[in-house]
């Protein structure tokens, strides 16, 4: 019985994983933060369009397929200058 409880529970007070797990946040945070800043965003925008109009469709259909899944469409899609920043990470 010990050894599952082990298992299911962090290792260190304060250490948190899965959807909690804030080391990971942090350093996925600060590689957005950098990428944007340093690297060429329009650039690796092109790079990143389909090659083919099939890979196009496949495309769109993969994010229909998700769509279909979620429960509503995220409004800040249509209307991203309402997005609040973080007081502590000002952009």
């Amino acid at each position: 019985m010990a050894d599952n409880q082990s298992k299911t529970q962090p290792k260190k007070s304060g250490e948190v994983q899965g959807e909690g797990d804030y080391k990971a946040a942090r350093r996925y945070n600060e590689a957005t933060r950098e990428f944007v800043d340093d690297e060429n965003v329009a650039e690796a925008a092109r790079d990143a369009q389909p090659n083919s109009d099939s890979e196009q469709q496949q495309l769109e259909r993969a994010e229909q397929a998700g769509r279909e899944r979620a429960k509503d469409e995220d409004p800040l899609l249509d209307h991203p200058e309402d997005i609040k920043t973080d007081k502590n990470n000002p952009r």
